[in-house]
């Protein structure tokens, strides 16, 4: 293949698809080359048209003809990468001023799932086929109505550069956030495709109040259940390291909580300098174990880690407490806070939770048996104030009943008291799950 015909055919591509400086040239006319020889070498047309027209079952005009692969939430229920596979690249699009407008006026971007393994080597485009992850090239779902899965063979390189080998692009991810909040292998290098803006689906806008569901950790093992009831682990997975403490959320506002592991806390007075280290955050947007997606530090020793979706996006973002202060940001970043306050005393258990209508979470403390929430963001008084459990139950916050409100929760050797309104009382729901030492959380799934 000649250096002149792969320049030639790439401007023709750049020219038709409107990713200037994003496609990059040689990258997806060596993909065209692996994927489709036959179609591209030996007919007239672009790199594109061979994965085009390679659908001969669709009429004319059918999503799974035009060349781009369906989103991830269609296949999978949530707006993440499914387990087996990592973001090789980005682009975005902006909001064109008229119709709807997806990130409130921000960029909304557009991440491909790659297959992570490859049983045989790759080209010199870094892609292998299909047949080498186990997936099938085909209309997703097997409808002409659905863009194609497992059949685009290239890398967009702003991710995962250190991965040598991928396969197929699995599924896309669609999101406000950016790439680099989202996997810390990200570059900001810009790319831009506008013509996606149109693309779209009612999966890509999860509900942000799904239902809350336990889940423990004892030791590194993490087990989760599917509903609020005694019984087995539906899930199991090893992740972190003795002595992290661990979390979950809906980082990316996918729709589904997830984990993450804060390694360097160490609670109580801190006496020197030397001990005041950063926090480091392993945040986990794919379900179950394996590696982090995206890796940062915010806090220092001696803070108290939390979590909660505090400006309302539908997003889970980071904080801590350090003493009664609150260090709250609005991003899965490092930097300074975002939002700022002191609440409680030192000594106080901080929880988090929707306890209100207003659509963001809010702050509380529990002290001895006692709850204290705010029903806004900042510093005061508590506006809600009641005593549940015991001083030995570890405090847990969910939404017990499905109704878009946070409640209280009490855990204690494998034993969970719930109770369903913000109130003093004996708990309305009590069951087993977990054991002796576990440490519980709460996780949800749309």
């Amino acid at each position: 293949m000649s250096t002149r015909l792969v320049e030639a055919s790439a401007r023709v591509l750049e020219n038709r698809l409107s990713r200037r400086g994003f496609l990059r040239r040689a990258a997806i006319v060596g993909s065209a080359l692996a994927a489709a020889p036959a179609t591209y070498v030996l007919r007239k047309g672009t790199a594109y048209a061979a994965f085009t027209t390679n659908c001969p079952d669709c009429a004319g005009g059918a999503l799974c003809c035009d060349g781009w692969t369906e989103f991830c939430c269609t296949l999978h229920g949530t707006n993440t990468c499914p387990p087996g596979t990592v973001v090789a690249g980005w682009w975005r699009a902006e909001w064109p001023g008229t119709g709807p407008d997806h990130c409130q006026g921000a960029s909304r971007y557009y991440m491909d799932c790659n297959s992570a393994s490859c049983s045989c080597g790759c080209n010199a485009s870094g892609t292998c086929s299909h047949n080498c992850v186990g997936c099938t090239c085909e209309c997703a779902e097997g409808e002409c109505t659905n863009r194609k899965a497992c059949c685009a063979r290239f890398r967009y390189g702003q991710c995962n550069q250190q991965e040598p080998c991928l396969g197929p692009i699995e599924c896309r991810v669609v999101t406000c956030v950016p790439p680099w909040e989202w996997d810390s292998s990200c570059t900001r290098t810009d790319a831009r495709a506008q013509v996606t803006w149109s693309h779209d689906a009612a999966c890509l806008r999860p509900s942000t109040a799904y239902p809350a569901r336990p889940a423990t950790v004892a030791g590194t093992t993490w087990r989760l259940r599917d509903s609020l009831s005694s019984g087995p682990a539906a899930t199991t997975y090893q992740l972190g390291q003795d002595g992290d403490v661990f979390l979950m959320g809906d980082w990316t506002g996918a729709g589904v909580a997830t984990s993450c592991t804060v390694r360097g806390v160490r609670y109580g007075p801190v006496a020197d300098t030397d001990d005041v280290a950063p926090l480091t955050w392993y945040i986990g947007n794919i379900e179950g174990g394996g590696e982090p997606d995206n890796v940062f530090t915010y806090g220092q020793a001696g803070d108290v880690p939390v979590a909660g979706d505090w400006n309302g996006d539908g997003v889970t973002t980071i904080g801590v407490v350090r003493g009664n202060q609150w260090l709250l940001r609005n991003s899965n970043s490092s930097g300074g806070s975002d939002i700022s306050f002191t609440f409680g005393d030192s000594g106080d258990i901080p929880v988090v939770g929707r306890w209100t209508d207003a659509g963001s979470d809010l702050p509380g403390m529990v002290r001895g048996t006692t709850w204290m929430l705010r029903n806004q963001m900042g510093g005061g008084s508590p506006d809600i104030v009641f005593d549940f459990g015991s001083a030995s139950d570890q405090p847990v916050v969910g939404d017990w009943t499905d109704g878009g409100r946070d409640l209280p929760g009490r855990f204690d050797d494998g034993e969970w008291q719930l109770r369903h309104s913000l109130t003093a009382g004996p708990a309305d729901r009590t069951f087993s799950f977990g054991g002796t030492g576990d440490v519980p959380l709460v996780w949800g799934r749309v």
